[in-house]
């Protein structure tokens, strides 16, 4: 039996552009048009410019205008990046433990709870839980822990301070740095050998690595102890 003769689809032929001679892809010559319209209109652009006034300055002056407009608009105050960037810094100090022109928080410390966490009264009369950014004290359960809780109390108990805001924690305290005066309360209670830097949380705060370190090497306060437990060890075994 004969195998039946294949005819080509001449529809198929000329829709796979399966055809003779070398006519172009349309989009080719679309770009081949609006290319060489570009260039007879920068001719003609110079041509017109040079006749005129003997030159041809016209493309370096649209380079200067449109690059001058548009440094001028990103550097405008209210630029987008600025914004982000004032934002950036302003939690970044924060987190170094750097103070800003106005603190996010004022008031007035009305209780202290243990070594790291603290109560202030604002001048609205609300009430705020603090939890002091970067550090963890003993327990009040474990050595050194009363002694912890009352070197802040000696510190801040009654006295007005400044907070600079990090973040919320999990317990709806505002997590922060907490100034009295010029003075870094964070910081000076790791200084004192009343607290640990607490790495986990804070694992870029250089100042309380070095006020550890320090603290450690001269044997103050809870250091006195060769081997002292970490508070988060304490809590997970008790």
């Amino acid at each position: 039996m004969k195998k039946p003769t294949l005819r080509r689809n001449k529809v198929q032929e000329k829709s796979t552009g399966a055809t003779s001679g070398t006519a172009r892809p349309p989009a080719t010559s679309n770009r081949r048009r609006f290319l060489r319209n570009i260039l007879i209109v920068v001719a003609g652009l110079s041509g017109f410019q040079y006749i005129n006034q003997g030159e041809v300055t016209w493309v370096s002056d649209l380079y200067r205008t449109t690059t001058g407009t548009l440094s001028d608009y990103a550097l405008r105050p209210q630029a987008g990046w600025r914004k982000a960037t004032d934002t950036l810094d302003r939690v970044g100090a924060g987190k170094e433990g750097i103070p800003d022109s106005g603190f996010d928080l004022r008031g007035r410390v009305v209780r202290v709870a243990d070594g790291d966490t603290l109560s202030v009264l604002d001048a609205a009369n609300a009430q705020h839980k603090i939890r002091l950014y970067g550090i963890d004290t003993p327990e009040r359960d474990q050595p050194h822990g009363k002694i912890a809780w009352s070197a802040l109390s000696e510190l801040v108990a009654g006295r007005s301070v400044g907070i600079v805001e990090v973040e919320t924690d999990s317990y709806g305290r505002t997590v922060g740095t907490v100034y009295l005066g010029d003075q870094n309360v964070n910081l000076a209670m790791v200084e004192q050998g009343h607290a640990w830097w607490y790495r986990r949380h804070a694992q870029y705060e250089r100042p309380l690595e070095a006020a550890e370190k320090q603290a450690r090497k001269e044997g103050l306060g809870l250091w006195a102890d060769s081997n002292p437990i970490p508070p988060w060890e304490w809590r997970r075994r008790y």
